[in-house]
C-alpha cells in the first residue's frame, strides 16, 4: 500500500509541483519584461531637453548588416561613450535609409559598401551627432552591434572619423515598404504605459511599465503651428496621435534640421495655417523634457511622468523619393 502511495506522489504530485514552478517562473518573466528599469544622468536629461540633437565622442564596438527597407533600412553601430554613467552603459547609433542611399563618393546604393564602412569604424574613436532616443527595448542586447542599452542616437545625423565627415540628415525620410507596428501595438504603446522617475545624487532611475512596446510606426498626427519651437538640431512641438474623430493620445514631436520633413515644418511655422494633420513615419522614444521636469520634482521620491512619449518624425508617408 505504501509503495502505491509513493508511486502516486512521484507520478502526480511531483509533476504538478514542477508545473507550478514553471508557471510561476514564466509569470515572473512576464513581469520583468513589462517592468523595465534603467538610469540616465540628470545632467544629460537637462541637456537633451534643451535641444533636438546632441554630439558625443564614442568608440565603435561593431556593426550589424544593412537591413532591408521593410525592416528599417538601417545599419546599427554599437558604441561605448567614455564617462557615460547611465545603466546600462551601451549606445547604438542608427543612420537611416542606408539600404537606399549610396556611400558618399559612390553613385549606386550598395549594402556591401556600407558594411565595409562599418568595418573601417570598428575600434575607432569618433565624433557623432543625432537625436538621443531613450527607449528600453534592448536593456539586454547581444553582440557588438547591440550592446545592453537604453540610449541611441536615432537617427544618426552626422559622423566624423578623423578628417572625414559624413552627413546623414538628408537620409531621413519615410522609405517605401517600412510600415512599422500594428495599430493595436501603437495604441498599447501610447496608452498602456506608466513611467516614473526618482532622482538621487544626480542619477535618475527610470521605471518603465508597459506591455508590448513599439519601434517605427505609421500614424496620423495632428499639431498646432503655434506650438512649434525651433531648437538646435530641429523643431519641437506638441502633438497628438489621432485614432478617430474623438480619440487620440498626446505626444511631443521632434523633427530634424536638414531632413525633408524638418524643412516642411520650418515652412509651416512661417505659414498662416494653425492646425496641421498628416500621416507620417515616426519612431517611439521617451521625452527627455518630460523626464527632466519630473526628475527635478523628485527629491529622492518616485514621481510619475506625465505624457512621457516623444515621437521622432521621419517624414510623410506620401512623400516622393
Amino acid at each position: 500500500m505504501n509503495n502505491c502511495i509513493e508511486k502516486f506522489k512521484n507520478k502526480v504530485i511531483r509533476p504538478a509541483f514542477i508545473a507550478l514552478l514553471v508557471a510561476l517562473t514564466f509569470a515572473a518573466i512576464e513581469i520583468v519584461a513589462a517592468e523595465r528599469n534603467f538610469s540616465v544622468p540628470l545632467d544629460r536629461l537637462k541637456a537633451w531637453s534643451e535641444t533636438v540633437t546632441t554630439s558625443l565622442n564614442v568608440e565603435i564596438l561593431g556593426h550589424s548588416k544593412v537591413h532591408t527597407a521593410a525592416s528599417d533600412c538601417e545599419m546599427h553601430l554599437g558604441a561605448k561613450m567614455p564617462g557615460y554613467k547611465g545603466d546600462p552603459p551601451g549606445w547604438v547609433l542608427e543612420p537611416m535609409n542606408l539600404c537606399l542611399e549610396p556611400l558618399p563618393g559612390k553613385s549606386t546604393p550598395s549594402k556591401k559598401d556600407w558594411e565595409s564602412f562599418g568595418d573601417d569604424l570598428k575600434g575607432a574613436k569618433i565624433r557623432v551627432e543625432g537625436v538621443p532616443r531613450i527607449w528600453p527595448e534592448h536593456l539586454v542586447g547581444g553582440g557588438d552591434s547591440n550592446p545592453n542599452h537604453a540610449l541611441e542616437l536615432h537617427p544618426l545625423t552626422r559622423l566624423q572619423h578623423g578628417s572625414h565627415v559624413y552627413e546623414f540628415s538628408d537620409f531621413i525620410y519615410a522609405p517605401q515598404g517600412l510600415e512599422g507596428i500594428s495599430e493595436k501595438t501603437i495604441r498599447s504603446t501610447l496608452t498602456d504605459i506608466d513611467v516614473s522617475v526618482m532622482e538621487k545624487d544626480g542619477d535618475v532611475e527610470i521605471a518603465f511599465d508597459a506591455g508590448n512596446i513599439g519601434n517605427f510606426a505609421v500614424v496620423d498626427l495632428s499639431f498646432d503651428t503655434s506650438s512649434i519651437k525651433q531648437m538646435d538640431g530641429g523643431f519641437r512641438m506638441d502633438g497628438q496621435v489621432v485614432f478617430g474623430r474623438k480619440d487620440g493620445a498626446r505626444v511631443s514631436l521632434v523633427t530634424i534640421a536638414g531632413s525633408e520633413f524638418g524643412k516642411t515644418v520650418g515652412k509651416l511655422k512661417q505659414g498662416k495655417a494653425k492646425k496641421n494633420t498628416l500621416e507620417a513615419l515616426v519612431l517611439f522614444s521617451l521625452d527627455p523634457v518630460a523626464l527632466y521636469q519630473a526628475a527635478k520634482d523628485s527629491h529622492g521620491k518616485e514621481v510619475a511622468v506625465q505624457n512621457p512619449i516623444q515621437l521622432i518624425v521621419y517624414g510623410q508617408t506620401d512623400s516622393e523619393r
